[in-house]
């Protein structure tokens, strides 16, 4: 009988254990990939970088990088979308909804879905992007300069260094430097092009993800998820 209890505690035990490691080493999803192209990453922090596939999931505090030439579409829980080009790299935040992306390099497309309150962040090396809702493009280079394209809507840009920031509107571009300037300029054909390159090679037409789930009744369930970028 003795050992039978002690068995069973231990079975009990390593149960609960593996309860609270599932608990506390899986945070919440948050997006997921909608299109890739050729070869794109993502890791948690201090793991080691893993290719993905469309559909894969991304959660809260996770790396995200693309390669030469590699392309790919996030979509976020709330409708929101990020566009990243080759060479990119960002760590998005959030716990159910994204709240901020961090950018360390690349062209970032983004359409974030309007919010009653609170805001959406970007943050770069040189400055952040606090934005409620608009559709645009961050391009950071790697020499800590950022430009920050806007079709629609309105983003208050800030930089970093000098603590100085500008409003960037529909049809502007900002640009925030390492040595602490900001300015504000029409944008250029140049500008949109960066934006443009980024669609045609994820493509115009309407992305459509089907994924199956068992609920809790245990039958199997078809979700059905669309972009229009």
């Amino acid at each position: 009988m003795r050992i039978r209890n002690i068995v069973l505690l231990f079975a009990l035990f390593a149960f609960a254990s593996s309860l609270a490691f599932v608990m506390v080493a899986s945070p919440n999803n948050i997006a997921l990939f909608l299109v890739i192209k050729n070869n794109v990453e993502r890791k948690q922090p201090n793991e080691k970088w893993m290719k993905v596939k469309k559909s894969d999931l991304i959660y809260g505090g996770d790396f995200v990088r693309t390669q030469k030439e590699s392309f790919t579409l996030i979509k976020f829980n709330d409708a929101s979308t990020l566009r990243l080009g080759p060479n990119a790299e960002v760590q998005v935040y959030g716990e159910k909804d994204p709240a901020s992306v961090n950018i360390s390099s690349g062209d970032v497309g983004f359409q974030i879905a309007k919010r009653k309150s609170g805001k959406f962040e970007f943050t770069t090396p040189t400055s952040v992007a606090s934005i409620r809702g608009t559709e645009g493009l961050l391009t950071v280079q790697l020499d800590g300069t950022d430009f920050l394209t806007i079709v629609e809507g309105l983003v208050r840009f800030a930089n970093k260094s000098s603590n100085k920031f500008i409003d960037v509107g529909s049809g502007q571009t900002g640009r925030s430097s390492k040595d602490g300037s900001i300015i504000v300029r029409p944008s250029t054909q140049g500008d949109l092009n960066r934006l443009t390159n980024l669609d045609n090679e994820l493509g115009q037409q309407q992305h459509k993800l089907e994924m199956w789930f068992r609920g809790s009744d245990g039958k199997l369930h078809k979700i059905i998820i669309e972009s229009e970028k």
